[in-house]
C-alpha cells in the first residue's frame, strides 16, 4: 500500500519566507513614519491649546495681548509646564503671533520645529489687520496667498491638516 507524504516541500517554505520578508520591508518603514507622525502630533495637540490663548488675547487686548501672552507662555515654558520629553521649547512671536514647537525627536534630526502662523484675511496679524476669522496655517509652503509659517518638519511627518 502506499503511503502519501504530508507536509511542505523546503521550496514553498522558501517562498512563504521570501514572502514574509517582502511584506516586512515595506511595512517597517511605513510604520516608523506613523509613529513618527503620532509623536509630532504632541506638539500639535499642546499648540492647540496655545492658539486658544492666541485668538483669545488678539480678540481681547489685539497686538498688546500677544507681546503678554507671549511673555507668559515664556514663564510657563522656564517652569516646565508647557515641555515634555518629545517638546523642547514653546515660543510665541510677539509681533505675528506665531506658534513654534520645537520637538526633540532623533528621528527629525536639525528638522524639528511645528510652526501655526495666524493669518486674518490671508494676511499676517498686524496693527491693522485685526478684523475676521483668524486662520491656523501650520505648513512651510502654504496655498498661494498665505502666510508661510516657519515649520521645518519633513511633510511626511507632519499632521494631516499640515500637509
Amino acid at each position: 500500500m502506499k503511503q502519501l507524504q504530508k507536509g511542505f516541500t523546503l521550496i514553498e517554505l522558501m517562498i512563504v519566507i521570501a514572502i514574509i520578508g517582502i511584506l516586512a520591508s515595506v511595512a517597517l518603514p511605513a510604520y516608523q513614519d506613523y509613529t513618527v507622525r503620532a509623536q509630532v502630533s504632541e506638539g500639535a495637540i499642546s499648540a492647540s491649546a496655545l492658539k486658544v490663548g492666541v485668538t483669545e488675547m488678539i480678540a481681547d487686548s489685539g497686538t498688546t495681548g500677544l507681546v503678554t501672552y507671549a511673555a507668559t507662555v515664556a514663564t510657563a515654558v522656564a517652569a516646565g509646564e508647557i515641555t515634555t520629553n518629545r517638546i523642547s521649547n514653546a515660543v510665541i512671536d510677539p509681533v505675528t503671533g506665531e506658534i513654534q514647537m520645537t520637538m526633540t525627536m532623533q528621528q527629525l534630526g536639525a528638522n524639528n520645529v511645528l510652526a501655526y502662523m495666524p493669518q486674518i484675511n490671508g494676511a499676517p496679524i498686524a496693527v491693522g489687520n485685526l478684523t475676521g476669522t483668524i486662520e491656523w496655517i501650520c505648513s512651510a509652503t502654504p496655498p498661494a496667498g498665505n502666510v508661510a509659517a516657519s515649520t521645518t518638519i519633513l511633510p511626511k511627518y507632519l499632521p494631516a491638516v499640515c500637509r
